[in-house]
């Protein structure tokens, strides 16, 4: 009896077959393995997916798992400094935001917030460390605050999130994901200090390179009530232009 592939060897196989830079989709796992089951092929396909082999495009279109053909992080030296002293804590913490998509950013800032996500029973002493650390330590970019504007000229600013989740975080640091929702939410809701302009750059940039799996983004959009504005991005492409007319008709009637 002929022993079973295990989902390692399957991957190798693909990987081998297609190359870890290219998209593919369920035909061409079909021609890899032509005598699987349809049904065998969809179950692996939708395991590896969640065993970060592969990123989900969209239904049936897939790409390599950036962890799986080890795509680095480019992390700046400051939030390298902030995670060695958060570690030394204990406490549950990752970093977000702008040092994960700063891959994908076309201009990277001089300087720019840290976004840092701790566990809320320990934001307290978080703060404070961080503070004795020669950090400037801010909760929200709309609080009225005289140094707001000089914010923007400091370079070890840190944006302290408190948090009880810490699904879609691997070793420290957001998911692109996770990153790109934390990013989108502080600037169209808490003034963060980045124009909505680079950030649908980047959002270009990730869906050019296959490096974001949209469908996963629309589902941890939920736990932040913002399903509604990404699904709307996601979607926009099948969107009619009329349609759009038609929702700013009704917009602008309840006005």
């Amino acid at each position: 009896m002929k022993e079973r592939m295990s989902l390692e060897e399957k991957f190798n196989r693909i990987l081998k077959e297609i190359g870890k830079n290219t998209l593919f989709n369920i035909e061409d796992v079909k021609r890899i393995f032509p005598k699987k089951k349809d049904s065998t092929i969809y179950w692996d396909l939708s395991k590896m997916v969640e065993d970060g082999y592969f990123i989900r495009i969209r239904n049936g279109l897939f790409k390599i798992g950036d962890a799986k053909t080890e795509t680095p992080l480019v992390i700046s030296y400051e939030s390298k400094k902030i995670i060695s002293l958060l570690e030394e804590t204990g406490f549950a913490f990752y970093i977000s935001g702008i040092d994960i998509l700063s891959r994908y950013l076309q201009h990277i800032p001089e300087s720019y917030p840290f976004m840092v996500f701790v566990d809320k029973v320990a934001a307290s002493e978080i703060s404070e460390l961080l503070v004795r650390n020669k950090y400037f330590v801010i909760q929200s970019f709309t609080q009225k605050n005289s140094n707001n504007e000089l914010l923007l000229h400091e370079e070890k600013v840190v944006l302290l999130k408190e948090t009880e989740s810490f699904e879609n975080v691997k070793e420290h640091f957001a998911t692109t994901e996770k990153a790109f929702l934390d990013l989108f939410f502080e600037i169209t809701r808490e003034n963060f200090p980045l124009a909505l302009q680079e950030l649908a750059r980047v959002y270009q940039n990730l869906v050019r390179n296959a490096a974001i799996d949209l469908k996963h983004l629309v589902k941890i959009a939920y736990a932040r009530n913002m399903q509604f504005d990404l699904r709307y991005i996601v979607e926009s492409k099948y969107i009619s232009n009329d349609a759009k007319k038609f929702v700013e008709m009704i917009r602008e009637g309840m006005l």
